[in-house]
């Protein structure tokens, strides 16, 4: 069985909490006999104003007023670096905010230049699609064109090879035409020249080389409307006779086969001239 001691109590809780609770109380009962016990304070002398007395005595004393200066000094130096150290530290804390923040505002202005970068690096993108885009619509546009007109200028080409063909079979056409036109009239002229030279009655007064120049009306059908002298041989008897000539064919039938346009243009208003060459005198 074990055996209470009585340092036990002073040692509870590693001996802190009670040791110092009975030495408080120990001193306690000291004090109260030293300035309290009836038999001492009756062996007690009176002062007159001893604190006035140690007052001056703690003044006239310099090794306790340099020790007071001193530890006055030792205090404001400590007040001092403690405010010191506080100042650095809030400087510290300072400099570390600020350092925080601009640290802050520099990723702030890398995000922000990265972001309008990349909406730079987009906004060109897109600019640059929308370009080759457009080039690319040109380039389209161009060709086209370029088509169009190679196509439009192939139907040109071949519309002036076909303008040419038919110019060149209207002008054959126009040719052959003009030659055989050319020799109806001729045939046709001969034709009336003939009839008139069959129905001449020659006058006494005819000579060789006797020319009249003769204007004749005729219709379609060939029929003389009208016979005029627009130039004289000098011999009027010479004339009338040619022109009596003309008078009695009254048609020539023969017009009846020419065509309307080289009749209209021809023998509408035909003009012949009359020159005999056979005469004996």
């Amino acid at each position: 069985m074990l055996s209470f001691h009585p340092m036990a109590l002073l040692l509870k809780h590693e001996g802190y909490p009670p040791a110092v609770v009975a030495a408080a109380f120990l001193h306690g009962i000291l004090i109260y006999f030293i300035f309290y016990n009836p038999v001492m304070s009756r062996e007690l002398v009176d002062l007159d104003e001893p604190i006035y007395i140690n007052a001056i005595t703690a003044e006239q004393n310099p090794q306790r007023l340099r020790r007071i200066q001193e530890i006055e000094q030792q205090r404001a130096r400590e007040s001092e670096a403690q405010r010191q150290r506080e100042q650095d530290a809030a400087n510290q804390r300072a400099q570390e905010e600020e350092a925080r923040q601009q640290e802050a505002q520099r990723e702030a202005d890398r995000l922000e230049q990265q972001r309008s970068e990349r909406e730079l690096a987009q906004r060109q993108q897109e600019e640059a699609d929308a370009e080759s885009q457009r080039q690319a619509r040109e380039q389209q546009r161009i060709n086209q064109e370029n088509l169009e007109r190679d196509r439009q200028a192939q139907i040109d080409r071949e519309q002036e090879i076909t303008r040419q063909a038919e110019l060149q079979r209207q002008q054959a056409l126009a040719s052959r035409r003009a030659t055989a036109d050319a020799r109806a009239v001729d045939t046709y002229v001969a034709i009336i020249n003939n009839t008139v030279a069959g129905n001449w009655d020659i006058p006494p007064s005819a000579r060789n080389g006797m020319t009249t120049i003769l204007a004749i009306r005729l219709v379609p059908t060939g029929e003389v409307i009208s016979v005029n002298v627009i130039q004289s041989s000098g011999n009027a008897a010479f004339d009338r006779s040619v022109e009596q000539a003309v008078r009695r064919a009254e048609r020539f039938p023969e017009l009846q086969d020419m065509s309307t346009t080289l009749f209209e243009t021809t023998f509408r208003n035909l003009t012949i001239t009359f020159r005999p060459e056979d005469l004996l005198r």
